[in-house]
């Protein structure tokens, strides 16, 4: 039994992913007047009160999701599946990244959205879409789909997605907060990791079976 089952609604989800992620990146490379809007709005409540505890709280968040840290997460989550015989998801996890990264970085050369103007210099480069948001949505999603399977109490496994979901939704908070990203950056960045998600477990269910055939991988689980 493989890590990923077969699902048929697999081609939908990936369908109205991309439609919506789609249809958020057109408006916003039209400089579309809704968009403004719905970021000045979401903007203001979360940028409503600043006490020194909260810009404290997500710098830090913000630091623990900078993409390359991201890396590091990855390649630990990578070498402990390869060190429990799990050899052909760990590959799976470290060129879903790489891969996520490569096309993140198109998205963002196509769009070429700029920064809100206050945001930080350490902040640089196009905004739309979020590389915080992406590869932290990526890094959640393999823990969910590999990990969290493997907790035998069903309280604890339901503890774990809820601090996962509640970390993503730091990590999107913060990114506006600290006025890095408008919060269609954050919305396009989570529906993109979610379409390429859906490639890579596709790629996954086809691929695993032959790459247990390679001698390297051969006494490995998928």
């Amino acid at each position: 039994m493989m890590l990923f089952n077969r699902d048929r609604d697999r081609p939908w989800k990936f369908t109205l992913a991309t439609v919506l992620f789609l249809i958020v990146a057109v408006y916003i490379k039209a400089q579309n007047a809704y968009v403004e809007f719905l970021d000045s709005s979401i903007v203001d409540v979360i940028q409503k009160n600043q006490p020194g505890w909260k810009t404290l709280l997500y710098r830090g968040v913000t630091s623990l999701a900078e993409p390359k840290l991201d890396i590091v997460w990855v390649f630990i989550l990578a070498f402990l599946l390869w060190g429990f015989k799990f050899k052909v998801p760990a590959l799976w996890c470290l060129a879903t990244l790489a891969g996520g990264d490569v096309i993140a970085s198109l998205v963002k050369n196509v769009i070429q959205r700029s920064r809100p103007t206050a945001h930080l210099a350490i902040d640089d480069g196009y905004s739309f879409p979020s590389g915080h948001v992406f590869g932290t949505f990526l890094l959640v999603a393999m823990i969910w789909v590999i990990l969290i399977p493997m907790i035998s109490s069903s309280w604890k496994a339901w503890l774990v997605r809820i601090v996962l979901i509640i970390w993503l939704l730091l990590v999107m908070i913060s990114r506006v907060y600290l006025n890095a990203h408008f919060p269609t950056d954050t919305i396009g960045a989570a529906l993109l990791a979610y379409l390429w998600l859906q490639v890579a477990e596709g790629l996954y269910i086809r691929l695993a079976p032959v790459m247990k055939k390679w001698p390297l991988l051969k006494k490995s689980e998928i």
